[in-house]
């Protein structure tokens, strides 16, 4: 076989080919499937999206609920008189003195 008939015998073939009707096999239900598929995604990302969405939401409500706590705890602290110097001073002496007598 020479070159130009194997060229020539691809090219009928190349020829025939393009002319075949490709979507002989395919029916209807084959064509309906990519927009099935499509919606079966656009339902899955729905609900991931509501679920991300709540657990935002939660953890937002979590932190909230720390950092009242925290604000309580620092108000009740703030509110408080401090030592005076006397007082923490006496209160030393105190505690030496126990310590001694043991």
């Amino acid at each position: 076989m020479t070159l130009d008939k194997l060229l020539k015998d691809n090219a009928a073939w190349l020829d025939q080919a393009a002319k075949q009707r490709i979507f002989d096999k395919i029916d209807e239900r084959a064509l309906t499937l990519p927009e099935e598929q499509r919606q079966r995604r656009i339902a899955d990302l729905k609900a991931r999206i509501d679920a991300l969405s709540q657990r935002k939401a939660d953890s937002a409500a979590s932190y909230d609920r720390v950092i009242a706590l925290e604000k309580a705890e620092l108000d009740s602290l703030m509110a408080e008189k401090p030592l005076q110097p006397q007082r923490m001073m006496k209160a030393k002496a105190a505690s030496k003195k126990a310590k001694k007598k043991r």
